[in-house]
């Protein structure tokens, strides 16, 4: 299963089931061991080696309790918060940094059914001057100037 995780501070602040479709009877079976690897996971694989003071970051589990990293996103923008609001995450890093809220869809009744996780469609346009081109313009450019600073 899927998790989004929200870090603010440095500190995680939030865990989201990913897919806010469905109701997965099996997570609230598994709600406190989920909660209790995705933490660990980011005590020992990313608190440290990622400055970024806020970002999100997408995790899948799998059933042997193994954490895998997905992908790294900013915070708020064009982040989607998912079963949260961006000011309850910033909430929770305002009132305890130790607080960790973890939210998954606990019946038929919360499920979102509009709410869209889909890739964006800027990055399946690659033609010249879409989003994806222009990010990997911006890409070079940064690598370039990073090449000739180390020089």
């Amino acid at each position: 299963m899927e998790f989004r995780c929200f870090v603010c501070g440095q500190l995680l602040v939030g865990i989201s089931q990913r897919e806010v479709t469905a109701f997965y009877p099996a997570l609230l079976e598994r709600k406190d061991e989920l909660e209790m690897v995705i933490r660990a996971f980011f005590i020992d694989e990313v608190r440290l080696k990622f400055d970024s003071e806020n970002y999100t970051f997408d995790v899948y589990v799998r059933k042997d309790g193994l954490v895998k990293l997905l992908d790294f996103n900013p915070w708020g923008a064009f982040t989607l918060p998912l079963l949260f609001t961006w000011e309850e995450l910033q909430q929770n890093f305002n009132e305890d940094g130790n607080t960790v809220e973890f939210r998954i869809v606990e019946s038929q009744c919360g499920v979102r059914p509009g709410l869209k996780t889909a890739v964006p469609y800027d990055y399946l346009d690659t033609s010249p001057g879409s989003g994806w081109d222009q990010f990997l313009r911006n890409a070079n450019e940064e690598l370039q100037q990073q090449i000739s600073f180390d020089e």
